[in-house]
Parts: C-alpha cells; structure tokens; sequence
C-alpha cells in the first residue's frame, strides 16, 4: 500500500470515528423531555433538528422500566382480528404500548414480505387467525410457530427472541439450527424478531440489505447492563424525522446503554402508545398515512405492553 493510499484511509477512518462521536454525544447530551408514568417507568421524548443526529432530522420516544420493579408487569399481547397498538393498549388497561413483531397483513406489505413458500394457504374462515409470520407464546400459549422460508434457516426477522416473564426481561438468540428451538426458552411470553443488534453488549453483524440499510421508523427492545428496560420508537418518513437504517439503531441503543438489544417489526407499524396522553395516546407519529401528525397507526397483529399491578 502506497504511503499516500495509507494517510487517506486513516484520514478516512479518523472522519468516521469523529462523526460517530459527535452523533452519540448529540444522543447523550440532547433536552430529552422525562415524565413518571408509575414508579420506577418513565416515558422520555427528543426531538433533534438541523440533521444533527446522523446527518437527519429524528423524532425518538425512550419508555424505561427500572430494574427490580414488582409494581408494573410486560405483556405479549396479539389479535387474530388485528387492531391498533393504541387499541390493544387500552384494551389492557396498559400504561405504555409498542408494536410488536412481523406479521401477515390483509393486503401487500409496503414494508417487508418475509418468504412465505411452502406454508400452506390458509381458509378464507382462517385468514385473521394466527397472523404472526414468527414464533409467538402467550401466557404460556403457543400462537404461532416460526414460518420456514425455502431453507429451515432462520431469517433477519427470527434471529432472537424477547422473553417476558412478569416483570422480569431478557433477549435470547436464536438457535441457527433449530427454528422451534424458542420452545426451550423458560419464560410467559416469547416473541422471534430480528434483526439481533446487541447481545452481551457486543454489536452484532447486520445484512447489506435494503431492509436493514434503508431509513424507516424503527421499533426495538433492549435491556441495560443494571436490568433496566428499553422500549424505543424511531419516527420516520417524513421530513421533521428521517428514521434509522438498522446499524444506526443498533449504535443508538448501545450509546442508550443496551447491552441487549433487539428490532422488532417497523415501518408503518411503527407506533408507541402512552396511557393519558392526547390523540388516544399515540405519542408518536405513526407514517401509515404519510403525514407528520399522530393519525397514521397501522393495524397491528401484536404489541409489547405495560400494565401496573
């Protein structure tokens, strides 16, 4: 390598580490608006302008369960007839709602078709049951398995698992050779999601896809090395909030703290619900109907939720 060649490359890197710096303090260091929704659970806002956060305009709601908090308790919640995250947030008289993982919907998904190849065509009388395209247990209940695509080897969209047991939180990886494998995993409720962006505070390698190098809401979970809770919604698709492509969320919820962290489904399903708050409690700004207000939810076939004891 000429000696030329190497100064450039090194300037280069140098260019890249900087920027990176200079986003994570622009994280750190931002006026995020903090409100206590029980003990111990807190529901934090930015909003960050003038492209400042990955040279892009982004509009980020944090909710943070403390660790060893018994008052409140996580719940894997579906529906065969597909709802609203803020819907099934009120039907459960929860405090907070995300969106969950990926699942079939009614028509074409603008956002992201997983492989469905060799899974038998359902009834017409069946069509809005059992629409998760991922494993999913509910109270100890399995509603769906894993869906294989062409190859019995996991996809973006099953790498790992969130498990949920009462208050208690944890990501697992998936095993590669076994796709029911979260059959074995001790816990309530299981969802597979995907892609695994953190895990024992390691960043993990993320597919050169468009999937994951696009910019789109984006919604995740993670865990702190201290136990406490990450639910995240990234807004995007518009121009107060460009969104993330997945490497930037997996850099946000490591400068977050994260020492586990997971993706869940994104795009227009994208929504976070706050109990409260106004606009039914959508506290973000859901992009389904492609404008910047809080109207756009999608209907969604599970959510993550947050009920107090």
């Amino acid at each position: 390598m000429s000696k030329g060649l190497s100064i450039f490359i090194g300037l280069l890197l140098t260019g890249i580490i900087v920027h990176a710096q200079s986003d994570s303090l622009r994280v750190v260091k931002a006026k995020w608006t903090s409100k206590k929704l029980a003990k111990g659970v807190y529901w934090k806002s930015v909003h960050i302008e003038s492209n400042e956060l990955f040279s892009a305009n982004q509009n980020i709601n944090i909710i943070e369960v403390l660790p060893h908090n018994k008052r409140v308790q996580l719940h894997i919640v579906h529906s065969d007839s597909l709802e609203k995250t803020s819907q099934l947030g009120q039907t459960t008289h929860a405090l907070a709602a995300i969106n969950g993982s990926f699942f079939k919907m009614r028509g074409a998904d603008p956002d992201y078709r997983p492989d469905l190849k060799g899974v038998p065509k359902l009834e017409p009388s069946k069509l809005d049951h059992n629409r998760s395209v991922v494993y999913l247990r509910e109270n100890d209940s399995l509603i769906a398995p894993n869906i294989p695509g062409k190859e019995p080897v996991r996809k973006r969209n099953n790498q790992g698992s969130i498990a949920i047991n009462g208050s208690d939180f944890f990501i697992v990886a998936g095993d590669s050779l076994n796709l029911q494998s979260e059959n074995s995993i001790k816990a309530r409720d299981v969802m597979s999601t995907g892609p695994l962006m953190i895990l024992n505070g390691i960043e993990l390698f993320i597919p050169n896809d468009k999937f994951c190098t696009d910019r789109h809401p984006r919604t995740a979970m993670g865990e702190k090395a201290d136990g406490t809770i990450v639910f995240l919604v990234v807004d995007g698709r518009a121009k107060e909030a460009a969104g993330m492509s997945i490497p930037e969320l997996q850099h946000l919820m490591k400068w977050l703290g994260c020492r586990d962290a997971i993706n869940l489904d994104g795009g227009g399903s994208t929504a976070m619900y706050v109990k409260g708050q106004p606009y039914r409690g959508v506290v973000s700004y859901p992009s389904d109907n492609k404008k910047w207000d809080h109207e756009g939810e999608r209907e969604v076939a599970n959510v993550i939720v947050i009920t107090q004891q």
